[in-house]
């Protein structure tokens, strides 16, 4: 059964006449009108099938009354006179110079704004998105799509404002923008909708680039979290005395008797900043086989893990020593209201001693006069009496999104002046002081808490983003000490993929094995193979792991290997793993980066039709995407189409100045097209400007060998090593490059090398033979 409000507002767009060209990234094509988001026509289901909130009511009124005016309640809705908070009365907004302009006909919602061409129109709104403290609205296009309106209701000063001021505001969005409202930045079925309602099926269609989305309710209603309940009625309506003994009650996910770490499961599919697998399965298995966290790396987080682009909680609570404490979500949190159990410090005081924590002599800050008001969720901080008394604003510091929403920081960290000084991260001292320096919040910590400073991964992570190698003893402590919060393991195992040394390699081919499958997961992603054989032997076992995320990611680590290197078996679970792979990409095929992943799937397969036409896909939809124009080269090379490559890299380097290491990929192009003076520019400009990475030394020394430049090779061959001592490859190139100009005796040392680091290869046992004759 088709949306009828979609399907009207879609007939009435179809006739002004107002068919849209469509554009980009995350973004999208008008096609025929295909909007399905609503509950299919009843069929025959086998299994638990969703029944809807109504079948609820009569056994649970009071979580019910709980939930009814919640954010879950109100997380989406078809627009109506109740639903809509926003003004349409006829009303001017204007932003840079335009006039957006509100109103209503006919009983529904219209706003007058700029469309797919960027030519304004009349465009009907179909549902509303959230509640409080902003309200935004879709429209429907054809292809089945929904998307965001980049103006929105703020429901406390009851004003629009535009979204751009404050997401981004250094961009002047042009149509083709992947972030311009009818493109996929703003795309509701594939950024939004399935944390907004119940049972959400995406249903994208990757050929003809249309979605059928479907729901069972519109909001996030109560089989959203506790899963299909028929089997729950069927339990709940037998005589009391004959219910089976299911300590669930016939509910597929379990949601009684949780501890924190299953609680946060249920609510982490929806409250984290992730990549999705495919619709949600309904289940209580380990997330990993559905979604795949974001760890706490920059952009995304600052280095010391405060939240910096949208978190939703997961990746700072699970920082947070309430997280070590397990501490549940609801003994915060109401599970239907999702109110906090009680306001102000009274929540801490639940667990929190109010002799010690409530107390000058802990925060040394004024307690709120009686009746008076504490600041909590400003905008500009504001010294009353009481600000610096709560909890939150010390412990719990927050941020803008969206424009208006104010949320915090769920680390529950202690304020650190200090790691502002030493690598940039904010504080809550400055938070509110903003007319302080922060050698002036550090003053007073130290004069109340003492000078003595606890060791932070943040100073690690900092030094690791940098790619300094001093960084990696740290890493390792935090890769392998179990005291240390999962993320931040997990974390610490993603930077040392930056390094090739053979401490870094080490630490993350034993993370392979951890109990934990986000450690796993990213030590497979961060997992450099020094050769096929050792790239088959730890890969392979993973290919069985019961976690999807995991297998998965194994299967694309060793799609790089020929058929005819693998036993049948290896083969047989590649295969099986692989398919699951692809089917998680087509599932996000609307995406960019899954297009890409899958050219680089069938790049390493040597299908280079499927990924050259992958490589084109992604920038369809996303025009800025230059990974995939890198990666479309680099096809084209292989190709033999060496000039369309050479096209792409320099259009790479011309649009996209910040992607400095296109410039190494020229470089080695060039080599390949024979302009060897060309190339050497460009090797020279990579090494100047990433600051001499030991892989393009590496790679000039063996360019300039092959010019016979026997000198600068051997220079940048030594500086290539040096970087990096433990590097067989370069060690490797050292001894065969002597070899090859008759210097012998070097030559023996770095064989002898390659036998001491590298027994089990006899690489190096052949080459001190051929070194001693």
């Amino acid at each position: 059964m088709r949306s009828d409000s979609a399907k009207e507002i879609m007939k009435h767009w179809k006739i002004t006449g107002y068919i849209a060209t469509v554009v980009i990234v995350f973004a999208f094509p008008i096609y025929l009108v295909r909007i399905a988001i609503e509950r299919s026509a009843p069929e025959i289901q086998s299994g638990p099938f969703f029944t809807g909130r109504e079948s609820c009511v009569e056994c649970h009124k009071k979580e019910n009354d709980l939930w009814l005016g919640s954010h879950h309640d109100m997380a989406m809705d078809t627009a109506s006179d109740e639903s809509v908070l926003g003004d349409f009365n006829n009303v001017e907004f204007k932003h840079k110079g335009l006039i957006h302009r509100m109103f209503r006909k006919n009983g529904g919602f219209y706003i007058n704004t700029e469309g797919p061409d960027g030519k304004f129109s009349d465009f009907q709104i179909a549902y509303t998105f959230g509640y409080t403290p902003l309200q935004q609205y879709l429209i429907p296009f054809e292809g089945g799509k929904l998307q965001c309106l980049p103006i929105a209701w703020d429901t406390d000063k009851e004003k629009w404002f535009h979204l751009g001021d404050t997401l981004y505001t250094d961009e002047d969005l042009k149509p083709d923008s992947w972030l311009y409202w009818t493109n996929q930045a703003q795309n509701w079925n594939g950024m939004c909708a399935d944390c907004h309602s119940t049972n959400l099926r995406k249903n994208y269609d990757t050929v003809t680039e249309t979605f059928s989305t479907q729901w069972s309710e519109i909001d996030v209603s109560c089989e959203a979290c506790h899963g299909p309940a028929s089997e729950h009625l069927q339990w709940a309506n037998l005589p009391e005395g004959s219910r089976p003994m299911d300590v669930n009650t016939g509910l597929i996910i379990r949601t009684r008797d949780l501890d924190n770490q299953e609680l946060l499961n249920v609510c982490a599919r929806c409250h984290s900043r992730r990549s999705v697998m495919g619709d949600y399965p309904n289940d209580n298995e380990d997330l990993q086989n559905h979604i795949i966290p974001q760890l706490i790396l920059q952009p995304a987080y600052h280095a010391d893990g405060q939240i910096l682009d949208e978190d939703y909680v997961y990746g700072s609570f699970t920082q947070s020593k309430m997280y070590e404490k397990e501490i549940r979500c609801n003994e915060c949190h109401d599970s239907h209201s999702l109110k906090t159990l009680e306001d102000d410090n009274k929540l801490c005081l639940i667990c929190h001693r109010p002799d010690i924590y409530d107390s000058p002599t802990h925060h040394f800050h004024k307690m709120p006069v009686e009746g008076g008001k504490h600041l909590i969720n400003r905008d500009k901080p504001e010294y009353v009496e009481g600000t610096g008394s709560q909890c939150v604003n010390c412990h719990m510091v927050g941020k803008f999104y969206m424009g208006n929403d104010y949320r915090r920081d769920h680390s529950f960290r202690i304020p650190r002046p200090d790691l502002t000084l030493s690598i940039g991260t904010p504080n809550a001292c400055n938070d509110c002081h903003t007319d302080k320096t922060v050698e002036w919040s550090q003053t007073y910590i130290e004069k109340w808490y003492g000078e003595k400073k606890r060791p932070h991964y943040g100073e690690t992570f900092a030094a690791a983003h940098e790619g300094d190698p001093k960084a990696v003893p740290n890493l390792v402590l935090y890769a392998e000490n179990e005291l240390f919060p999962l993320m931040v393991r997990a974390t610490a195992v993603s930077l040392l993929g930056n390094y090739d040394d053979s401490i870094s390699r080490g630490v993350i081919e034993r993370a392979l094995g951890d109990p934990y499958s986000l450690i796993r997961y990213t030590a497979v992603n961060a997992y450099i193979p020094r050769d096929a054989q050792s790239l088959e032997k730890t890969m392979a076992p993973l290919l069985n792991d019961p976690v999807k995320a995991v297998r998965t990611q194994a299967a694309f680590q060793l799609s790089v290997l020929p058929e005819n290197n693998l036993s049948e078996a290896v083969k047989k679970a590649r295969n099986a793993a692989t398919e699951e792979y692809k089917n998680v990409n087509l599932y996000m095929s609307d995406f960019p980066g899954a297009r890409h992943n899958l050219g680089i799937l069938y790049g390493n397969s040597g299908d280079l039709e499927n990924a050259a036409s992958s490589y084109r896909s992604a920038l369809k939809i996303d025009n800025l995407f230059y990974s995939s124009k890198v990666n479309l080269a680099m096809i084209y090379a292989q190709q033999g189409k060496n000039a369309d490559a050479e096209k792409l890299l320099r259009e790479v380097i011309r649009d996209h100045p910040e992607a400095v290491q296109v410039n190494y990929s020229l470089a080695l192009l060039l080599a390949q097209n024979g302009k060897f003076s060309e190339s050497r520019k460009y090797f020279l400009e990579a090494i100047k400007i990433l600051e001499g990475q030991p892989r393009i030394l590496y790679n000039y020394a063996l360019f300039e060998n092959s010019q016979g430049n026997i000198g600068i090779a051997e220079e940048y061959l030594l500086k290539a090593y040096n970087s990096e001592p433990g590097n067989y490859d370069f060690i490797y190139a050292l001894c065969t490059f002597y070899l090859e100009h008759n210097q012998k005796t070097k030559a023996v040392v770095y064989a002898n090398l390659l036998i001491e680091l590298f027994p089990q290869n006899p690489v190096g046992k052949q080459l001190l033979e051929m070194s001693s004759n």
